[in-house]
């Protein structure tokens, strides 16, 4: 299930400023961002916003937000690929063994999300940028570590209870339609997997001081660690073999990752001499500031919560199998993740830090400005993405995943699935862009209410449909659901900050659709004349590659071609920060 906020697998995922010092921030200091992003450390490259307008994003700050955006986006790309493999190793072990492992990361990432990973935007963020200023650099210091400590002792105590409660939980409230040999093999792996929070709470943690500081680099690359280590403990497994009981080394791997994510974090902060302090100030008040920023949020991951485990619960007792259900469910949130942690992400992260600087300044046309920039960008992104992966669903998902014990069949659901998901991208980079403004503003309550509200949308195709339709209905529920999000809170904003201006967007938006149009007839041509050759039989692994670098390359060209065409100011925008980053320009 699609959850609102930074993806958790990281996607990865999923935000920026300050003084320069590094080299990959200083693509310029005209900003960027993302769940993980690099800092500018670099005085003399910092390139001085223009104040010419109060009426648009100025042009320096527009190319500082796509390039941060871009940089977050090229950091990332090396996480979502190892997750995207990482994933290729889970399914290759087939259904029985997939499908109890993804549900038993589910416990640990839920309580991380609910903890301290969900407050990273709402909370952590905005607070630390008041103190990120170089001369507030040991009180920024001291908040982040009292928060580290205090994070690492509750899930300590966590990890320690939830070692008892486990075969209660996973057999009665997350998968009871599991048999009872995948009960027993989730509970092993969800008992392992929840000590890795004792790195991924902290991880959130400096991850989040880091993109106060606008360190954006090291934190994109560190999310790469947690797939490395699941793949490793996937190798090591397969070597000692089940009599080893080597499949736990998945759940080892994940443990590993974890740790990997904060020794690649270190590089980024000696960037910003953000030591390590031995410290427990609860009386500090920027924690009391947090705790009500991040009030609101933690109740809606409550609710959320509920919903990811209800999820989980009726996918297993969906008609046929429920664990090949869930795990299609699983592998296809991960192609939907992929475009999400590499776009919406990275342009939530790169818009956020810019966004409250123009509400500390009281400039509401720039703020405005800002967020319409970002969802043209997202937009332009996204839309294709979306289409693309719904007209060669099938030949992405068989070459990806069908490996090993990973079947034909199970390929089949996880395209429905894909089907089902992929609708909803567009609205997702519409609403991490959203959540950004509404964060900027320090207004964290107006999103938890949307998003529970927005559940009903979930509720309403999910329970009349979960016994019938099965899987494809819970696929589609939650696009519903993250579909109605962004829409309400667009209004909402609209009524908090006057108009918006969205309709300065409608051409942008219109050639988009055009662009996108022509690229699926052409995507779906491809595969229609192709598939009467049989050297592009999707049978065989060749055709699959075949398949989907022709009919994929030739969609792409003709999308970029059109809106090049139709003169979509964004897209020179987008190259220009690519070959600034490629040192071309």
């Amino acid at each position: 299930m699609l959850s609102k906020g930074i993806p958790h697998d990281k996607s990865g995922d999923y935000e920026e400023q300050s003084e320069p010092n590094n080299p990959i921030s200083a693509v310029e200091y005209l900003p960027i961002v993302e769940a993980g992003m690099p800092d500018p450390e670099q005085s003399a490259s910092l390139v001085p916003i223009v104040e010419e307008t109060a009426e648009k994003v100025v042009p320096s700050e527009r190319r500082h937000i796509v390039k941060s955006a871009t940089l977050v986006m090229l950091g990332n790309l090396g996480s979502s690929i190892m997750g995207m493999v990482r994933q290729i190793v889970v399914a290759a072990l087939g259904s029985s063994i997939a499908g109890p492992f993804t549900s038993a990361i589910s416990p640990a990432q839920t309580f991380n999300d609910l903890l301290i990973n969900g407050s990273i935007n709402g909370a952590l963020i905005p607070t630390f940028n008041d103190y990120a200023a170089s001369e507030k650099r040991e009180e920024l210091r001291r908040v982040v570590f009292t928060i580290v400590n205090l994070v690492l002792i509750i899930m300590s105590v966590a990890a320690i209870i939830f070692l008892f409660i486990a075969p209660w939980f996973v057999a009665t409230i997350q998968v009871p339609g599991y048999t009872a040999q995948e009960k027993v093999l989730t509970t092993q792996f969800a008992r392992i997997i929840f000590f890795s929070l004792l790195a991924l709470g902290p991880f959130a943690v400096l991850q989040a001081a880091l993109f106060a500081r606008k360190e954006f680099g090291w934190p994109a690359v560190a999310t790469a660690s947690y797939h490395v280590g699941i793949i490793l403990g996937a190798i090591v497994g397969g070597l000692l073999g089940a009599r080893y009981n080597g499949y736990l080394g998945l759940a080892i791997g994940v443990i590993i990752g974890a740790f990997g994510e904060i020794a690649l974090l270190l590089p980024g902060m000696r960037n910003q001499h953000i030591r390590y302090m031995f410290v427990l100030d609860l009386k500090h008040p920027a924690l009391r500031r947090i705790l009500k920023l991040y009030a609101p949020v933690a109740f809606s991951f409550l609710v959320s919560t509920f919903f990811i485990f209800l999820d989980q619960r009726l996918a297993s007792l969906t008609p046929g199998d429920g664990a090949a259900n869930y795990a299609a469910m699983r592998f296809a949130t991960t192609l939907i993740q992929f475009p999400g942690g590499l776009v919406a992400t990275a342009l939530s992260v790169a818009v956020l830090p810019t966004m409250a600087e123009h509400v500390r300044a009281g400039d509401s046309e720039r703020f405005k400005g800002t967020l319409l920039l970002g969802l043209r960008l997202g937009l332009l992104l996204m839309i294709p993405a979306a289409a693309g992966l719904i007209v060669l669903r099938l030949p992405i998902v068989m070459l990806l995943f069908q490996h090993h014990k990973y079947t034909f069949q199970n390929s089949l659901l996880t395209a429905i699935a894909l089907q089902n998901y992929a609708y909803q991208l567009p609205f997702i980079a519409i609403d991490q862009l959203l959540l950004s403004a509404f964060y900027a503003r320090k207004n964290t309550i107006t999103p938890v209410i949307v998003g529970a509200v927005s559940y009903a949308g979930y509720l309403a195709v999910a329970l009349p449909f979960w016994q019938t339709i099965g899987m494809p209905a819970l696929a589609f529920a939650n696009t519903v659901q993250n579909s109605l999000h962004p829409i309400i809170l667009l209004v909402l904003l609209r009524m908090a900050i006057g108009p918006i201006r969205i309709r300065e967007t409608i051409p942008v938006l219109l050639k988009i659709l055009a662009a996108t149009t022509v690229m699926v007839v052409v995507a779906w041509g491809a595969q229609v004349l192709l598939a009467h050759i049989a050297l592009f039989s999707l049978s065989h692994l060749l055709g699959q590659v075949l398949t989907v670098i022709v009919a994929g390359s030739l969609a792409t060209i003709v999308y970029i071609g059109g809106v090049l065409l139709l003169r979509v100011e964004e897209v020179r925008l987008v190259k220009g920060a690519i070959l600034a980053k490629l040192g071309r320009r």
